[in-house]
This record gives C-alpha cells, structure tokens and sequence, in this order.
C-alpha cells in the first residue's frame, strides 16, 4: 500500500511564522538597542547647567525650550545672564547671536526610554532658565515658546509673543504688543501698558490681566476657564460672551469707539472691572 504524499503546506506555515517570529525580534531587538543607546548617551551626556554670559548686544530675543520654566526679566547687569540648571536632566543647551537676535535653545538629548523615566512623573527637579538682561538694552523684542513649563516675564519689551503648551504665564510692565496663549494653565497680567494690540487664549485656564493704560485693542479668549480684565477710564466698545457662564461688566461700553474689546469664552464668567 502506497502512503499519500506528505502535505507541504503546514511545512510552509512553520517556516512563515519562524521568519515572522525572527524579524519581529530583530525589530524588538534592534529598538531596544537604539532606545538603550541613546538613553545612555543621554545620561551620561555632560551637565550643561551654570551661568553664561553674553557680550553682544541685541535687540530681540528668542527661546524655545522642550520642558523648563522660564524666567525673563531686567537689572542694573552689564551683559545678559543667562542661568540655566537641567534639573538632573539630560538637556542640550545652545545659545547664539544670530543678527540682532539672541536665540536660546533647552532641547532633549534623547528619546523614548529616556523620555519617559525624565519625564513629569519621574521625581527630578524641575529644569528652569533665567534670563537676566542689562537695563540698558530695553525694550527688546521676546519671543518665548515652551512646550512643558511656565513662563514669567517683567519690564519693558518691544512686541512679545509668550506660549506655552501646559504651564502658567505671568506678565508684568510694558510692551509695544502682547500676545500671550497656553494650552493647560493660567495667564495672569498686572500692570501692563501696552501701546499696541493684546490678545490672549487659554484652553484650559484662567486668564486675569490688569492695564495701567489702555491697548489699541484687546482681544481675550478661553475654552474653559473664567476670564477677568481690570480696565482704566476711557472710551471703548465691548463685546463680551459666554456660552456657560455669567458676564459681570462693572465698565461702560462705547459703541463705536475706535478702541474694540472683545472677551469669549466658552465654559466660565466673565468679569470686566474698573481701575
């Protein structure tokens, strides 16, 4: 009796899921090695906290920072400071007059691994960067973008322009223009004189600001979170709307004015007030 031909298809199968099985943990593998890699070089990359100086004179300053609280503010300094700790973080720190503009760089060494064990739950001090500019160069431009961190500024700027993706804002003197936004935090203002134009946005989060003088306009917005504006004597015409919430307009409206002042926000109170 002659046996049937053995069937090769589940031979076929086998050595699919072997070559799958082998190519799976080479990836795995190979992601493991990189991730290890670059964890190590991230750790043992050298500390890039201290203080440094900066002779050249500008007149605009950037910064764009991944995770640190920034500070930016004014003294009787003969050059800038710039003071800068990682927070026993592996950060890269850069810093370069490009032009008139002095551009200040806190970056990651690293990722996934490495992000996750210095990340917000990792127990670390915070990462943080004071800025300290000579009275003498005021007002300067600023720029600063943060994508984790508060952000504090104080003086006399030129057009500024604050963001920050979850942290707080708090602002205080003067500027030509003001545009401040955060996604998960509050903005707070006092004492602002600002010739230009101010606008600000909270997705989640109270924005609070107060006007020694008033703006050409102003414009503040909020998802979620109640927003309150202390304003001087003068003509005006608002606009002011919530969705869920009550609007306390403690200040007279001028329609048609040639200052316009609008205040929105979807879930929260609005609170307009005399200074």
């Amino acid at each position: 009796m002659t046996n049937p031909p053995v069937s090769t298809s589940r031979s076929k199968n086998r050595s699919l899921r072997i070559a799958l099985l082998s190519v799976g943990s080479a990836l795995v593998a190979g992601l493991l090695v990189t991730g290890s890699v670059q964890f190590a070089a991230a750790s043992t990359g050298e500390d890039e906290s201290g203080r440094y100086l900066v002779e050249e004179a500008f007149t605009a300053l950037d910064i764009d920072v991944s995770a640190a609280a920034v500070t930016v503010r004014y003294d009787d300094v003969p050059e800038a400071v710039l003071d800068f700790s990682a927070g026993q973080k592996a950060l890269r720190f850069e810093h370069e007059v490009r032009g008139d503009t002095l551009e200040v760089r806190v970056v990651n060494r690293g990722w996934w691994v490495f992000g996750l064990i210095s990340g917000p739950f990792s127990g670390l001090d915070s990462p943080r960067l004071d800025v300290v500019l000579p009275k003498s160069l005021a007002p300067v431009a600023l720029d600063v973008q943060s994508s984790a961190g508060d952000v504090d500024a104080s003086g006399t700027f030129a057009a500024t322009d604050l963001e920050t993706s979850a942290g707080n804002i708090d602002v205080a003197g003067s500027a030509e223009s003001l545009r401040l936004s955060t996604s998960a935090g509050n903005i707070d203002g006092a004492d602002l004189e600002v010739s230009g134009d101010v606008s600000t946005h909270t997705s989640a989060g109270n924005a609070d600001l107060s006007f020694e003088t008033l703006p050409a306009g102003l414009r503040m917005q909020g998802s979620a979170g109640n927003i309150t504006a202390e304003l001087p004597a003068g003509e005006y015409e608002i606009d002011a709307s919530t969705s869920f919430g009550t609007v306390d307009r403690g200040v007279p409206s001028t329609p048609g004015a040639d200052r316009h002042y609008s205040f929105a926000t979807d879930a929260g109170d609005i609170h307009l007030r005399a200074r």
